[in-house]
């Protein structure tokens, strides 16, 4: 080993160890459980106690749910059982260290600048936002997890002009869509970005896009066959589209965003777990049908409700795209200390990504195509199906961190010189 592998090795255990206690010292002094910040942590339980009992269908009254997180939850189950809680937290815990080091890596390659790796680091690693999901038994923090390594992996095959590292970002994005299917929307963009890479002759190109859509296609057969056989449908992730788009596109799903004085006591408890009446109006639709015809009845419900409300169907829409790119969580949902303290994190790191982001595009549009993609993607889901803050905060917010300290070390540099 060479001194420089020395010392990038004891960098990175001291991330790792620095990550893994912030958060495990957070999970011990918060008081919270598993379960009580997301709702959906419970369904989860069952599902995997459901595959330990044999029946693999995680089908569910609105969709199929990606895979990933319910039979990996089985698996720790069944390797540790009574002890499974603890493991898992463990895991999640270890699982997001892990990303840290891939996190300095990743801004380190993007800029170059190992003053933007280490400020950007210390900021994600204290991030609350994060550190919030940690010990969560759902898919947030895995999937934040694995974008991050597939981005650091994804970008360094084209700078490295390396085959074998572009095949490990693929099994990397296939662990990452089929934890949290939303990210598939950024797939559109990815032959645009190996396209548009300048070092790279153009059938090396080719072969870079076909073997990342292979490794991807490949990594959906399982459960994709199974649900075929099963459901009658064939699930590359999630099947939701129908469900998801309808959530968006109704009536109290307006008054969720648009009218929040409407809002009746009783409808405020069920919208926060965006339980909206309009599922009950259609159930006797759905009787005996088959997966795909339940998403397409779904989806042409909430087609139905923006034909006759056009006027209703902007003002959400206009209201989505405003809550998109602006920082912090709702007043209106949360609390009042919440609120300001998530507006005090947020606010700066959003004004600095955005100005950094700009420049960046600007000036090495190519380089930093990648991100302007990821926005996209996540503005096109914003669009069509609905506003979730907890999305943004596990798909962009990490990339934010990354843009807002090149921005902020260059200013410090060209004011405070050393």
């Amino acid at each position: 080993m060479s001194l420089n592998q020395i010392i990038k090795f004891k960098l990175e255990i001291f991330i790792f160890v620095l990550f893994f206690a912030i958060r495990f010292l957070f999970l011990k002094i918060s008081g919270f459980d598993n379960f009580e910040l997301q709702p959906d942590s419970y369904w989860y339980t069952i599902q995997s106690d459901e595959i330990l009992r044999g029946n693999f269908n995680l089908i569910r009254p609105l969709f199929i749910p990606a895979p990933f997180f319910s039979y990996f939850q089985a698996l720790i189950k069944f390797i540790f059982s009574s002890h499974w809680m603890i493991a898992l937290e463990i895991l999640q815990i270890a699982i997001s260290s892990l990303s840290g080091i891939f996190f300095y890596k990743l801004s380190d390659l993007l800029f170059k600048e190992k003053q933007t790796a280490t400020f950007a680091t210390i900021l994600f690693c204290f991030y609350p936002l994060t550190i919030w999901w940690v010990g969560t038994f759902g898919q947030d923090i895995w999937f934040q997890s694995f974008l991050i390594i597939f981005f650091y992996y994804f970008i360094k095959s084209f700078n490295d002009n390396s085959f074998r590292l572009l095949i490990v970002s693929a099994i990397i994005f296939s662990l990452t869509f089929l934890t949290k299917s939303h990210i598939l929307l950024f797939s559109i963009f990815i032959p645009i970005i190996i396209l548009s890479k300048k070092n790279i002759l153009f059938l090396i190109k080719f072969k870079f896009i076909f073997t990342f859509v292979i490794i991807s296609l490949i990594s959906t057969l399982p459960y994709g066959i199974y649900n075929l056989i099963v459901n009658n449908t064939y699930s590359i992730s999630s099947s939701g589209t129908g469900g998801s788009f309808l959530i968006g596109n109704n009536e109290e799903a307006y008054l969720n965003v648009v009218k929040l004085d409407e809002i009746t006591v009783e409808q405020k408890n069920r919208f926060q777990d965006a339980i909206f009446v309009i599922f009950d109006e259609i159930k006797p639709k759905l009787k005996n049908k088959t997966q795909p015809e339940i998403q397409e009845i779904y989806f042409l419900e909430g087609l139905k409700w923006i034909k006759q409300n056009p006027k209703k169907t902007i003002e959400l829409k206009i209201s989505h795209t405003k809550r998109f790119f602006m920082p912090g969580i709702s007043p209106y949902w949360h609390s009042f200390k919440n609120w300001i303290a998530s507006l005090i994190v947020t606010g700066p790191l959003y004004f600095f990504a955005y100005i950094s982001i700009t420049y960046s595009l600007i000036n090495k549009f190519k380089e930093h195509f990648w991100i302007l993609s990821l926005m996209l993607s996540m503005f096109i889901f914003t669009i069509i199906f609905y506003y979730s803050s907890r999305f943004i905060v596990v798909t962009l917010e990490p990339y934010y961190i990354i843009y807002a300290s090149n921005l902020l070390v260059a200013i410090k540099n060209r004011f405070i010189k050393s």
